[in-house]
């Protein structure tokens, strides 16, 4: 057993590691996981050393059976100053048990299910304002119907003025300077000048907009809507909700919510369009209402082309796993990302490919596309429901074709990672007419 050492990992210094895994995250761990095997210790500038698990038994343990000796919240501090001290993020123990609790009516179930005709009229408006255009980048198409999808259906803000303002400002607070996040020292305002003033500006207006929002639907006595503000805001037992609360509840489904699923989306279109034969069957399977096998479509874009790789875990207590005992305060990066492309579980994990997903799925162990154990991810449900609304929608009134036939390659943007056109295609024909649309993004 070894006592207080760390896995072997690249003898780079940590300045070098940092630039790769920042620049190219993906090749980095996989470089890594080839050399090093599924157990590796990264140095990240502001993180300091990091241990790499990408097995199913090291995972499976992490996140289920010794969860109790892990801290999600201590591994998300870097972005506290966003999500705030009561978001699901922050939470560990009975408060997270709560919270998660609160949260989940609104987010599972036929509640969902109830965003899907509303999601589907975001979506025809958003097609047609594609008519007369050739070629669109649907990454950021995407990024206007998932955010409209946060807004209307999910919080249920319906004041114009209110959404006007928010459809400008929270795609710039979400495209944080990475800085900000790696290096707290740079978290200074330098006389209202440099990132950290920006963003604080930023923040502010959006806080100032949601708070607005909350106090004028507690005065109305609430909203007997829906909506996930109307639901928290209903309650009035022991799970009564404060208004601090319920800000970084929605600042959260902002944060981890919003900007992931428009990327998967991309993700999605960008894999299945350079698949003709998977687009296929995908079109016939929304005509017949074949939603596994869109599922299974979905879930093989998310493996080989994950949003983000990995989960920060750190240990509460001395924890033992592949002869190594690791101390207390041990980060450690749990990379789903690195499993799902894992030679090892997956037979040429490069190529996308349905088969693994249908008709029979992969074990349970070897594809965790929402994390798992008590911290999984709560807006799973959401998610899934959105990305067949939308991807249903679209292949029903558009035909598309990729711009050109190579690959898109993976570029970091912030903690995600992002096709680096933006899924660019060729809208080949739309067959919804041109209409002034009910909303108008700026």
């Amino acid at each position: 057993m070894n006592h207080g050492s760390l896995p072997p990992g690249p003898p780079l210094p940590a300045f070098l590691q940092t630039i790769m895994w920042a620049v190219a995250p993906t090749k980095f761990g996989k470089a890594c996981m080839d050399r090093y095997g599924s157990l590796f210790t990264a140095r990240i500038l502001g993180f300091g050393s990091i241990v790499y698990i990408c097995t199913p038994d090291g995972i499976r343990r992490i996140l289920r059976d010794d969860a109790d000796n892990f801290d999600a919240a201590a591994a998300n501090k870097s972005i506290r100053f966003l999500v705030g001290d009561h978001s699901l993020l922050m939470s560990e123990g009975a408060a997270h048990t709560r919270r998660r609790r609160v949260l989940m009516r609104p987010l599972h179930g036929d509640n969902v299910a109830g965003y899907v005709e509303l999601m589907e009229s975001i979506v025809e408006q958003e097609i047609r304002r594609w008519a007369g255009k050739s070629r669109i980048r649907l990454l950021e198409r995407f990024q206007r119907v998932t955010l409209e999808v946060m807004m209307r259906a999910v919080f249920g803000i319906t004041d114009s003025s209110r959404l006007d303002r928010l459809r400008v400002l929270v795609p710039r607070l979400l495209d944080i300077n990475p800085l900000i996040i790696l290096l707290p020292a740079s978290r200074r305002r330098f006389g209202g000048l440099g990132p950290w003033a920006a963003f604080q500006r930023l923040l502010a207006e959006v806080d100032e907009i949601i708070f607005a929002e909350i106090a004028e639907r507690r005065a109305a006595g609430g909203h007997q809507g829906a909506d996930v503000v109307s639901i928290l805001l209903a309650r009035s037992d022991e799970d009564a909700v404060s208004d601090q609360e319920l800000r970084d509840h929605l600042v959260t489904l902002l944060a981890v919510g919003q900007e992931t699923t428009a990327t998967q989306l991309a993700w999605f279109f960008e894999r299945v369009l350079r698949t003709p034969d998977v687009l296929d069957r995908v079109v016939t399977a929304v005509g017949t209402g074949d939603w596994k096998f869109v599922d299974a479509a979905i879930h093989e874009s998310v493996r080989v082309r994950p949003t983000t790789m990995d989960l920060g875990r750190v240990t509460k207590q001395v924890w033992q796993a592949h002869g190594y005992a690791f101390p207390p305060g041990t980060m450690f990066a749990v990379s789903l990302g690195l499993l799902h492309l894992s030679p090892d579980l997956h037979e040429r994990p490069g190529d996308y490919s349905v088969d693994r997903f249908y008709p029979a799925e992969p074990p349970s162990t070897h594809f965790l596309p929402f994390g798992g154990g008590s911290h999984r991810c709560l807006g799973a449900s959401l998610a899934m429901v959105e990305m067949r609304t939308i991807i249903g929608t679209i292949l029903r009134h558009v035909r598309l074709g990729p711009a050109r036939w190579r690959a898109e390659r993976i570029s970091p943007k912030g903690p995600m990672l992002v096709p680096a056109r933006g899924t660019e295609v060729v809208v080949v024909e739309n067959r919804l007419t041109e209409r002034e649309p009910a909303w108008t993004a700026r």
